[in-house]
């Protein structure tokens, strides 16, 4: 049963992977959601009402579905093995996904106020290659070696409740900011992150040093290897309880400033944490055992022996502890620096650099872009970007106006609609709002 965990979580994560990254999006400044992207930034109306929206960006490094299945006999058999060859040292699956729900802007004069509300969920799980090789493959590839097997997990969800200000300094200048009040709906969070094999290529001793811990609010119940049971899931996002004992603060900063038909642009977002402090579990595995034995080594060394073996004597050998201790989870962190050029009435260019800072890593993202009003009505665009060390990345994007009412969506990546077998990662974002009163000026 326990092969089976890796295979399970790759493809629940696949149903809804490394940055959260939202490019297209920053460059249509025509639309209500860019100032998701920098808090300065808001179209030329007085009044907004943003309607429901979904952003979504979903990553799985080195995998996809083609490495996943292959076709026999004209039906898809899963394919573990080929898999595990596609994968590098080590890996990633991501998922963000953010449900807005409502938000207001109004202006008086050089001042903009706002509120939003919106659910934002977080999956995050980076696991050495080593890892599905345990499990599905066995160890006796890893005879005279020491192997590190330890998965970095962070899963959590929250809502975010969002109070917006943003001031026109000069003609030329915009400044503004975004204060949220985050309510925790659940987490799991892995801290200590050493799980390391050895196996004695003379006389067959393996050595098992863990130092593992778990964080878990309100989403993880262990009660043994093969009783592990997980309740984190979108009911946990309940509307009659907005505000649970888990809270935290985060902040966004943004700036415009307009030199003639150029723009330049940059906010940093998210700087902030949660403190989780209710239903809070803590389950840790700590210390050093040897298996003593040629033949009992030799057992474990088996092909047909599956993983599970050594887990079930991994739960004889060591006893989790579990504690009810606070932690807290820092929130990832983004930051956008771009230039936007209008060439005439109908057609702006543009250029962005993105960063995201995350459990300590810096991921990066450039990207070029254009929008063209090609209707009175309608703006599409484009966008080429490279990120995730990748250069076929090629985003669309396009935003309807009818009367108040506006319609937009956008994707980083294109190509994922026309092969998504061949792909490992999706980003969309769809939007509906309401412009009133636009200014004159």
């Amino acid at each position: 049963m326990q092969k089976y965990i890796f295979i399970i979580a790759v493809l629940l994560s696949a149903s809804p992977l490394w940055a959260q990254q939202e490019l297209s999006t920053h460059f249509m400044r025509q639309t209500w959601q860019a100032n998701r992207t920098n808090p300065a930034l808001a179209p030329d109306y007085n009044f907004i009402v943003g309607l429901p929206g979904l952003y979504n960006n979903l990553t799985v490094e080195n995998i996809t579905f083609n490495t996943l299945f292959t076709e026999e006999n004209g039906k898809q058999v899963l394919d573990i093995d080929a898999a595990i060859l596609e994968m590098e040292a080590e890996n990633v699956i991501r998922e963000n996904l953010d449900i807005e729900t409502l938000s207001l802007m109004a202006r008086f004069g050089k001042v903009g106020v706002s509120l939003s509300h919106t659910f934002r969920f977080n999956a995050f799980m980076e696991y050495p290659k080593a890892l599905p090789q345990l499990i599905w493959q066995g160890n006796a590839q890893f005879v005279g070696q020491e192997i590190g097997f330890a998965p970095k997990i962070d899963i959590f969800g929250y809502q975010e409740f969002a109070a917006g200000l943003f001031v026109d300094l000069t003609d030329n200048l915009t400044v503004g900011g975004r204060a949220k009040l985050l309510s925790g709906a659940g987490s799991v969070s892995s801290e200590r992150e050493r799980l390391r094999l050895n196996t004695d290529a003379e006389v067959y001793q393996l050595t098992l040093d863990a130092d593992y811990l778990v964080n878990s609010a309100g989403s993880l119940d262990y009660n043994g290897f093969d009783e592990l049971d997980t309740n984190f899931d979108f009911a946990n996002f309940d509307g009659n309880n907005f505000f649970s004992g888990n809270t935290g603060f985060a902040f966004d900063l943004g700036a415009s400033l307009r030199l003639g038909d150029l723009e330049l642009a940059a906010s940093v977002l998210d700087i902030g944490s949660i403190a989780w402090e209710d239903e809070v579990r803590n389950y840790a595995l700590q210390g050093t055992f040897e298996y003593e034995g040629l033949d009992f080594a030799q057992g474990i060394l088996e092909d047909s022996t599956e993983f599970g073996s050594v887990l079930d004597t991994i739960e004889q050998i060591y006893e989790v502890e579990e504690t009810m201790v606070g932690y807290e989870n820092s929130l990832p962190t983004r930051y956008y620096l771009s230039a936007h050029y209008r060439v005439n009435d109908k057609l702006t260019v543009g250029g962005l650099f993105f960063g995201e800072r995350y459990r300590g890593t810096t991921r990066p993202a450039v990207a070029v872009a254009a929008n063209m009003d090609v209707l009175p009505f309608l703006n599409v665009g484009g966008i080429y970007s490279f990120q995730d060390e990748r250069f076929d990345n090629l985003g669309l994007n396009a935003s309807l106006k009818l009367g108040p009412v506006q319609l937009m969506a956008a994707t980083d990546n294109i190509l994922t609609a026309f092969r998504p077998e061949d792909s490992n990662s999706a980003n969309l974002r769809l939007g509906l709002s309401l412009l009133l009163a636009k200014r004159e000026d």
